[in-house]
């Protein structure tokens, strides 16, 4: 046994001194390089594009080495803009430009040996920008609490529009300095506009400028305007009233028995869980908690064929505001758990009608004798299943529909003024949704007088 083992140590101290003395190497094998410049590039196509160049090219033939192309040019602000595709991309895009002039790129290719080709030129003259054309087409007008603001945004590029506001050094002595609470960020080519809240209802000066991740600035346009007077509507002076015969039941109700005034053919208002989810909780100042909580009645709720059963999606709820306004927007602020975030029993198409004293009639005869100041339905995300944060934020929070913008019925009347509202829900993110859920309806306008 002692022999086999001395036998097989000779046989391995043998093999490992032959390969030794062998010319082959086991370790990282040395990279070979040049200095010899690959060829220029040659230029097939310039497409000008807005704030760039698209430039298409060919790759000088029988050189495998080459690994990249580069382009660059000289901003106006002095600065080496520098681009780069591999060597498998036969274009590039060039971008960054503010202007129409004729602007100089240059462009080489790099081999895998850091030797750099001689610069092709290429000159043409790029669309205007899209910071150029979003000032371009900048609007301003006078809104409720503000003003608003509207541009283009046709191929979704990301910019910050600035505001300016007027700021009083001393007397007489005005100019116009950024307010960084109200910056505006746009990259989308739908949501082209914004409101910039709250200033007072007295003329003033406003200023935009557009500037671009390539630091890029536009001139300032400048707009005097005087804002629409907006208040908050106070939630402590809003009161749930019992006209249309509101009821408390925790459960569906049958729509033939329930819904229906007999005296009147009006639809009752909702039957809410208990009284404690009734229509006053959409108006306590509390956007998180689980307040108002309304069952849509059933048609055919006591037929034993459930396949006979039919949810009415209309649900009503009835106030007195005990003043008379203008509104300007509304705010809902739904569930904030997130199986009720665009889902479930949160409120996604809904109306506003509004009445005064004047209307005698307005318990005994609905709608006719009432205005339907507008229409409204919630927005809907990219992906129910996929929601991003942005689109969670909006919804819980920031989920707010301007009176006369976002009304969808021709027929409404937005700019009319009234003191008792009648809220309309009238269709849920989940229509087989039994109910209907809100944490609080937020109101602002212009109020004309209290009662």
């Amino acid at each position: 046994m002692g022999n086999n083992i001395k036998s097989l140590l000779i046989t391995i101290i043998s093999t490992l001194l032959i390969v030794a003395c062998t010319d082959s190497y086991m370790g990282i094998e040395q990279v070979k390089t040049s200095s010899v410049k690959p060829e220029k590039i040659t230029i097939n196509e310039v497409i000008s594009k807005s704030g760039a160049l698209e430039i298409h090219f060919t790759l000088p033939k029988g050189n495998p080495d080459i690994s990249q192309v580069v382009a660059s040019y000289i901003s106006k602000q002095g600065e080496k803009m520098e681009f780069k595709v591999s060597r498998y991309s036969s274009s590039i895009l060039v971008e960054g430009f503010i202007g129409t002039d004729e602007i100089t790129v240059e462009l080489a290719c790099i081999d895998n040996s850091g030797n750099k080709s001689e610069i092709t030129e290429v000159k043409a003259a790029p669309l205007i920008s899209p910071v150029e054309l979003a000032l371009r087409t900048m609007k301003v007008e006078a809104a409720f609490g503000g003003v608003k603001v509207e541009w283009k945004n046709s191929h979704a590029n990301p910019f910050v529009i600035h505001v300016l506001t007027a700021d009083t050094l001393q007397k007489g002595v005005v100019s116009l300095n950024e307010d960084l609470k109200q910056v505006i960020y746009s990259s989308d080519s739908v949501n082209t506009f914004a409101y910039i809240r709250p200033y007072s209802a007295i003329k003033q000066e406003f200023g935009f400028y557009v500037t671009d991740k390539w630091k890029n600035r536009t001139d300032t346009l400048i707009s005097s305007l005087t804002p629409y007077k907006e208040e908050l509507i106070d939630y402590n002076l809003v009161e749930a009233i019992s006209f249309f015969n509101p009821t408390y039941y925790a459960g569906s109700r049958d729509y033939d028995t329930y819904a229906i005034n007999p005296a009147t053919g009006i639809q009752n208002d909702g039957n809410c869980h208990t009284s404690n989810y009734g229509p006053q909780k959409m108006f306590n100042g509390v956007i998180t908690a689980n307040d108002y909580y309304s069952y849509k009645f059933v048609k055919n709720l006591n037929d034993p064929d459930k396949s006979k059963q039919e949810l009415e999606q209309n649900v009503y709820a009835t106030f007195d505001l005990h003043l008379e306004a203008r509104l300007s927007r509304v705010k809902i602020y739904p569930r904030t758990v997130i199986s009720y975030t665009y889902n479930r029993s949160s409120v996604k198409r809904f109306r506003i009608w509004g009445t005064n004293d004047d209307n005698t009639d307005r318990w005994a005869k609905f709608p006719e004798t009432w205005t339907l100041i507008g229409e409204y339905v919630g927005k809907e995300p990219v992906d129910r299943d996929n929601l991003t944060a942005e689109e969670i934020e909006y919804f819980n929070y920031n989920q707010e529909y301007t009176i006369s913008e976002d009304n969808v019925n021709p027929d409404a009347s937005p700019t009319a003024t009234f003191r008792y509202m009648r809220l309309q829900l009238m269709e849920s993110y989940n229509p087989l949704n039994a109910y209907y859920t809100i944490n609080e309806f937020e109101m602002f306008g212009d109020i004309q007088q209290y009662f």
